[in-house]
């Protein structure tokens, strides 16, 4: 017995000090990271670390690089001097395969958000999870993000200690709001809503959208020259929305008992009103256009109206993804349902959370996030600084001055905290964190907010000495085989 595992680990010893097994793993890194590089070229960085960087495969190859490198090493025991620079350069890449293993185990990789004038200190993680609650247990579980190519085949996954399933995923989504008729006695919040094109626009196109009275973001579009509204019969003080000089507007009024009217407003204050037939709205009715009065030649098509709606969002995959800085990166969406009631359907985008109470009368929640590490310090944006192309609304460049704020640090002591200015090119080293400037959301309706992209890399000395240790040895190893060189052609002549 005791020969037979002698034999076994004498031939485990011979593989891995073997050369065969180093050309092999080197040659499948080359491929594999030729394979990430195309992955990352024809589709984007995500897709590259979950096929390749984060696979657990690809762990275990560097694994066995390592295994390889240790066991050659340890094959020359006992070392002598003239083994330095092979010692040197094998040191050397151990110690950049630990330092990785580090940072991937203890590192941080995500995006920070802060809002001019407010402090955060909440790391958001490019990984996912879904929190579900039901009375006083709370479940948090992973849901990692998945390219396109391995959504279509998803299953589905679910929960039945929570009532739930997950019965798909998109990984680029893009949301697509629209307004259904509810119930007046319904317990979410309604009001009416209207949906229009516009034929004859000055911006060019025939623009088309919904106004609904029940949220102040919905209840108003301007174009150009011309404000469109809807409001209640009742009117409050939403619906007394100040209208700028030079401006035509036009109103749609809900009446008490379930109508529509009008109410235009000219540029030059010529007013009009008129009651809505409705009925010119059924389905193999000519199209319904309501007439200004303006000098513009603008029209207005009433496309739909409902008394009584409530909003819903659903979610489609983006077709073309936006790109330049400043532009929001299309976030993933799932669509969930009650394993109760299969037909309920219900869209979440990534920071969304939903409510509902089940046939046994018992509230559930489910929000999906994406995984949050709060720092032990916080950012607070001062200002933030954005520069355009001229002539133009292009940003060209964009920058923040913040401040690191200590958690623990006493109130009014009275420190005042220096301003730290971030730039596309110059990030701010704090407190073991790197901060860059990645993008921003502007400024509309709410402070302008920068994104940061944070990263914390624990294990950089150790790929830092392992770099220089390789360099040298690689180094000596060249002159160590040059000088032999020499002696060989003088004994020989």
């Amino acid at each position: 017995m005791r020969e037979s595992l002698k034999r076994v680990l004498e031939r485990v010893w011979g593989i891995l000090i073997s050369l065969k097994l180093a050309v092999l793993v080197i040659a499948s890194l080359a491929l594999t990271l030729s394979v990430a590089t195309i992955l990352e070229s024809l589709h984007d960085s995500k897709t590259a670390q979950y096929f390749v960087y984060r696979a657990p495969w690809f762990y275990g190859l560097l694994g066995l690089l390592g295994l390889n490198i240790l066991a050659v090493a340890l094959s020359r025991l006992p070392w002598k001097r003239k083994h330095t620079p092979f010692l040197m350069a094998h040191a050397g890449i151990l110690m950049i395969l630990t330092g990785s293993w580090i940072t991937y185990r203890d590192g941080l990789d995500g995006s920070l958000q802060v809002s001019e004038g407010e402090m955060n200190s909440a790391v958001e993680l490019d990984q996912h999870v879904l929190v579900m609650k039901e009375g006083e247990d709370v479940r948090t579980v992973p849901f990692d993000w998945m390219p396109a190519s391995v959504a279509e085949g998803f299953k589905g996954r679910e929960f039945p200690e929570f009532g739930i399933r997950v019965d798909q995923f998109i990984p680029d989504a893009e949301a697509r709001v629209h307004f259904v008729e509810v119930p007046a006695t319904a317990a979410e919040k309604s009001a009416p809503a209207v949906q229009i094109k516009i034929l004859g626009a000055p911006m060019g196109g025939a623009p088309e959208f919904w106004l609904w009275a029940g949220d102040a973001g919905w209840s108003s579009q301007k174009l150009g020259p011309a404000r469109f509204l809807i409001r209640k019969e009742a009117r409050s003080d939403l619906d007394l929305m100040a209208t700028d000089s030079g401006e035509a507007r036009f109103d749609f009024v809900a009446t008490r008992d379930g109508g529509l009217s009008f109410e235009s407003t000219s540029v030059r204050g010529e007013k009009k009103k008129g009651k809505i037939d409705l009925s010119r709205l059924k389905a193999g009715s000519p199209p319904l256009i309501l007439e200004p009065g303006w000098r513009m030649p603008i029209r207005i098509q009433l496309r739909a109206f409902l008394a009584n709606s409530a909003n819903r969002t659903d979610y489609a995959p983006v077709k073309v993804k936006p790109q330049g800085m400043g532009t929001a990166i299309p976030q993933p969406a799932i669509r969930i349902s009650l394993t109760e009631n299969p037909e309920s359907k219900l869209w979440l985008g990534l920071g969304d959370r939903a409510d509902f109470t089940g046939r046994d009368g018992i509230r559930r929640l489910i929000g999906y996030y994406p995984k949050r590490v709060v720092l032990p310090f916080g950012i607070q944006l001062d200002r933030f600084d954005l520069k355009h192309n001229p002539g133009t609304m292009d940003p060209a460049s964009y920058s923040s001055y913040v401040r690191v704020v200590d958690q623990i640090r006493k109130p009014g002591s009275g420190e005042e905290l220096p301003v730290h200015h971030i730039t596309m090119n110059e990030p701010l080293e704090s407190k073991g964190y790197t901060f860059y400037q990645a993008s921003y959301i502007p400024d509309v309706p709410r402070p302008v907010t920068t994104i940061l992209s944070v990263n914390h890399d624990p294990g950089r000395g150790l790929k830092y000495w392992g770099s220089i240790l390789l360099i040298l040895g690689s180094i000596s190893l060249y002159l160590v085989k040059v000088v032999q060189r020499k002696r060989t052609v003088e004994v020989t002549s």
